[in-house]
């Protein structure tokens, strides 16, 4: 009995020191690595103009967050959302630098697609900072879009920013 048990032991111990291939693995003399001077973690070209807007979608709740940064002083990054209920929705939009990092600048727009144009980009009084900057209670009728832009014209580092985008029901 100690023999089968010392036998059942063994060969259980062998089965779990078998190593064995992973199931992603591929062979290393086809395999194609970029060099590290070619890979950049940037993303280039996503919502860099008001026409090319990130769509916010929004959650459950009617909340949306983002954690991004600029690349340079002359990336800025676009959002949009669309009020496509038949009420008035007020948004309430937030865009705050991390700590560490270099000062953003916030703006907000809106057009109004129903033949009465658009707003110029409204920025806040901390633009341009590495504090909060906050639109509350903007009010946007049926069928408007609220276009959020963040930007770092006093680009030193590439800065980390958090936009949290809400719509409630008035």
């Amino acid at each position: 009995m100690k023999i089968k048990k010392f036998l059942s032991v063994l060969l259980t111990v062998a089965v779990v020191m078998i190593p064995s291939a992973s199931a992603f693995a591929e062979d290393s003399n086809t395999a194609k690595v970029a060099s590290a001077a070619t890979v950049t973690p940037y993303i280039v070209g996503i919502g860099d103009t008001q026409a090319s807007a990130i769509s916010l979608v929004l959650n459950e709740y009617g909340g949306v967050i983002y954690d991004l940064f600029i690349q340079s002083s002359t990336d800025s990054d676009w959002f949009k959302w669309t009020n496509t209920s038949s009420e008035f929705k007020r948004v309430y939009v937030t865009v705050g630098g991390f700590s560490g990092n270099g000062p953003t600048r916030a703006g907000l727009k809106i057009n109004y697609n129903n033949g009465y144009g658009e707003t110029s980009v409204l920025y806040t009084d901390k633009a341009g900072t590495s504090e909060p900057q906050a639109f509350g209670n903007v009010f946007v009728p049926p069928g408007a879009t609220v276009y959020v832009v963040v930007d770092a014209p006093n680009f030193t580092s590439p800065p980390a920013y958090h936009l949290n985008f809400s719509a409630y029901s008035i």
